[in-house]
């Protein structure tokens, strides 16, 4: 069975159909690097997936309980930062018992003994030394409601009560592997869409389209409250914007293998998710499109297999600050 703490990941290799980017056998694997999109005279850019998934993440959030009845984040002045943890190291755990590298380019991990797993859309904003650089389609991921014995409130830690993770572990919080420019960005027609695609490529909606006009004032607030003695004020960070309140549960796997009827790893594959932000006006037509085709548009993808993955609680690489999620609720 696959830990889901093993110090070293699964890299996913698959063909790529040349007609479809989307098509059911392909995730491209994080080896593939990172593609920056919408560059002057249709350039495009990469940088190595392993270099980008060792960036510190931050969670950008606001106070959005007055939210209109659709959920979106209204534009608030002072926006709220805080750390994702476990960001800005390599997926190896430490002796310590410190936190794991949750960031993931191809792959969301989903234990046996976590129930559900919540999602919302974001916006991820790439800063180099203090400087917006790019931006992409983001996914924000939690378990919701997990419990420990304690009664206090915290990200999470042995003790303690925590409302939601984030970092359950690896591979549970993913980032796009196309990115685009703040150019294309502030078009008119700018959106994110999130669909769910089953093994035979069927798709339903997992978020409806979002203007991305209130999140980039906050993000505009956000950098014009930036000084030197910001952290993000040297080297590379993604700070995470939320487009929404509320959260959605994700798919649960209806019929899903029991765990003596899974593959020797464990893992059993389910869907994949696909969160486009662009100008394209109807991103589900996105879905059939060339790979080629696709990066002419000038299109962020996020796009991970989602997996059911061995048992955090059984994983002999549980490290401490994951005990009162796995070991404790």
């Amino acid at each position: 069975m696959r830990p889901l703490f093993l110090t070293a990941t699964l890299i996913v290799r698959c063909s790529r159909s040349a007609a479809d980017a989307f098509s059911a056998a392909s995730v491209p694997s994080s080896a593939d690097g990172i593609k920056i999109v919408g560059l002057p005279g249709g350039k495009v850019e990469s940088l190595p997936g392993m270099y980008v998934r060792s960036f510190r993440r931050w969670i950008v959030d606001n106070d959005v309980n007055n939210s209109d009845e659709c959920g979106s984040a209204p534009a608030r002045s002072s926006p709220q930062i805080e750390p994702m943890m476990g960001t800005g190291v390599f997926n190896l755990p430490k002796m310590d018992g410190e936190w794991v590298n949750p960031t993931t380019i191809d792959e969301l991990w989903w234990p046996r003994d976590l129930t559900t797993l919540q999602v919302r859309p974001m916006l991820n904003v790439l800063f180099r030394n203090g400087l917006l650089s790019y931006v992409s389609a983001g996914l924000d991921v939690r378990v919701p409601h997990a419990r420990s014995s304690a009664g206090k409130e915290n990200e999470g830690g042995d003790g303690y009560a925590v409302s939601s993770w984030r970092n359950y572990g690896l591979n549970s919080q993913p980032i796009a592997r196309i990115w685009t420019t703040l150019d294309i960005v502030m078009e008119k027609l700018f959106h994110v869409e999130a669909f769910v695609l089953r093994i035979d490529d069927e798709h339903e909606t997992l978020f409806p389209s979002l203007d991305v006009q209130g999140v980039m004032e906050r993000v505009a607030t956000f950098v014009a409250e930036l000084d030197s003695l910001s952290p993000l004020a040297e080297g590379f960070h993604i700070a995470s914007f939320p487009m929404m309140e509320n959260w959605t549960d994700l798919p649960h796997p209806t019929g899903s293998k029991k765990d003596g009827e899974t593959g020797e790893d464990g893992t059993e594959v389910l869907y994949r998710i696909v969160c486009l932000a662009t100008s394209e006006p109807f991103a589900s037509k996105l879905l059939d499109m060339d790979e080629d085709l696709l990066t002419m548009s000038s299109t962020s993808v996020l796009e991970v297999l989602v997996s059911r993955t061995a048992k955090g609680g059984d994983s002999p690489y549980l490290t401490e600050p994951y005990k009162g999620l796995y070991l404790n609720s």
